[in-house]
């Protein structure tokens, strides 16, 4: 196929690495985190947040969503590791049960594959989630990494695990490409010197993607393909 628009333009054809985030850039997966939110409240004798609520929480990672729930509610922080369990429990028996893939995620990943070009997938979602959800929606194909959030001894925003892909192929920075939804993952992309592409239907928690600079903007992972 021809090398689409935003690749030549970037990296004078198709990328030597690209890194995905998963959550707000490959699935929307806060009906199932809500779900999850709403019983460690209830559990707490407080009213459930709310999908709408809980989609302006999620980005920072699983700990970071539930003390944002304990703090709307007002529930006290000695009672966070009983809440945390309730959140884990929860949402591993529920993962996958309203969870989707965004559109044309798998028409992006297809043709990554046909032009060769090797994909990790980067995520600070606790590990134990990872591949349940890969599993569902048969990706897990398609990486040569899945990295969670305690795979390595750091996670985004460190460049860590961008750069421990690039340096497994020997692939230059500047030819690698990060794509996330949310401002940890830009600034992984830019300590690994990576380019960056956000994508405007995530969770980001109201950044304006414009001042961050980055170097793509996209309203549909479909605009990679032209």
């Amino acid at each position: 196929m021809k090398t689409p628009q935003h690749m030549q333009q970037h990296f004078g054809g198709w990328p030597q690495l690209i890194c995905f985030d998963l959550d707000g850039t490959l699935i929307d997966s806060v009906p199932d985190l809500a779900t999850a939110i709403d019983m460690c409240l209830q559990e707490q004798g407080r009213q459930a947040a709310g999908e709408e609520r809980v989609r302006q929480w999620v980005g920072f990672g699983a700990s970071k969503l539930v003390i944002q729930a304990m703090e709307w509610a007002d529930i006290n922080n000695d009672l966070y590791e009983e809440c945390y369990r309730t959140f884990i429990m929860t949402y591993q028996k529920n993962v996958t049960e309203k969870t989707v893939l965004f559109p044309h995620v798998m028409e992006l990943l297809k043709a990554c594959k046909v032009n060769k070009v090797p994909l990790a997938l980067i995520t600070n979602k606790p590990e134990i989630f990872v591949k349940p959800i890969l599993e569902h929606f048969n990706l897990a194909e398609y990486f040569s990494w899945i990295l969670g959030a305690e795979t390595l001894t750091e996670k985004k925003p460190s460049p860590l695990p961008l750069l421990h892909c690039a340096e497994a192929i020997e692939a230059k920075e500047e030819q690698c490409l990060m794509i996330g939804d949310s401002l940890t993952d830009h600034r992984a992309a830019r300590a690994a010197g990576f380019k960056s592409a956000l994508v405007t239907y995530g969770y980001h928690q109201g950044i304006d993607f414009q001042e961050l600079s980055a170097d793509l903007i996209l309203d549909d992972l479909v605009e990679l393909l032209l």
